[in-house]
């Protein structure tokens, strides 16, 4: 501690305390001194803000009680407490993580402990967003063909049952989507290069992923969109897919209305839109 700054006249005052903000106390933080178990700050206005904060502002910012620049209009009892203060931190008398903290707060800042938890995941607010994607796999909006009322009876005859949802698809199934996926590649070329909105290649995009056998409605696609990238509705899929330059390589035939019906958006929106 310095001896009797009372008695020291306010220019000698002012130059104890520009050294210990500005020269002492950053260069014991670079150093790592023993003096604080932890430096959460090394420049020299942050030393400034907390021991102000604290022995001059009290209950309230600095700048709330004192014109800035502080050293050239402090009182002398106020450079008095700012010295005592940092001669505290220096010697570790004080504890400058809790100053900073309180410094912080009385700014209406999230204090460096808040912070901690932020960084190891506790008060993690981005998580929801990462496990997006597995919630949004396109295949689990594949519902299997409806069986259409205006079928004829020859369709009937050649068409092959449907499998059982609760047993494991055989090897030629499997076959089957092998081959499904080999005769899109030509159509998302056509797409990928035509000169479509993003949105409208996106949406005849995920078109081409749904398989034989299956359809999806224009409300599973755009529940689909909306988990995975970004926000729309059934009505700007139907728009999307409406004209559709490619068809029939690009199966619109394989989104239905809600009631498994082909249309829904060719003219008639439907009950619910």
């Amino acid at each position: 501690m310095i001896s009797q700054p009372g008695e020291l006249p306010i220019s000698q005052l002012q130059e104890i305390w520009t050294n210990l903000y500005k020269h002492r106390l950053p260069a014991l933080a670079k150093a790592r001194d023993s003096a604080q178990p932890l430096w959460p700050v090394h420049l020299d206005h942050c030393f400034a803000r907390i021991v102000l904060d604290n022995a001059v502002g009290v209950d309230r910012p600095w700048t709330d009680v004192v014109k800035a620049p502080a050293v050239k209009n402090m009182s002398v009892v106020q450079l008095q407490a700012a010295i005592e203060m940092a001669e505290g931190l220096a010697c570790g008398e004080a504890d400058l993580a809790a100053l900073d903290e309180r410094s912080l707060g009385l700014r209406g800042k999230k204090g460096k402990k808040r912070g901690v938890e932020e960084v190891d995941g506790s008060n993690d607010v981005t998580s929801p967003r990462k496990r997006k994607g597995g919630a949004g796999a396109i295949s689990s909006y594949f519902l299997p063909s409806p069986a259409s009322p205006h079928q004829d009876s020859k369709q009937h005859v050649n068409s092959k049952p449907e499998p059982n949802p609760s047993e494991p698809p055989e090897g030629p199934a499997k076959q089957t989507c092998k081959n499904d996926t080999d005769d899109m590649t030509i159509p998302l070329h056509k797409i990928a290069t035509s000169t479509l909105t993003p949105f409208r290649k996106q949406t005849l995009t995920l078109l081409c992923q749904i398989p034989r056998g299956r359809y999806s409605t224009y409300q599973a696609l755009s529940d689909h969109i909306a988990k995975t990238s970004h926000k729309t509705c059934a009505r700007a899929v139907g728009n999307a897919m409406r004209n559709n330059p490619f068809a029939p390589d690009v199966p619109c035939h394989r989104i239905l209305a809600a009631d498994g019906s082909l249309g829904g958006f060719g003219g008639h929106w439907g009950e619910e839109g």
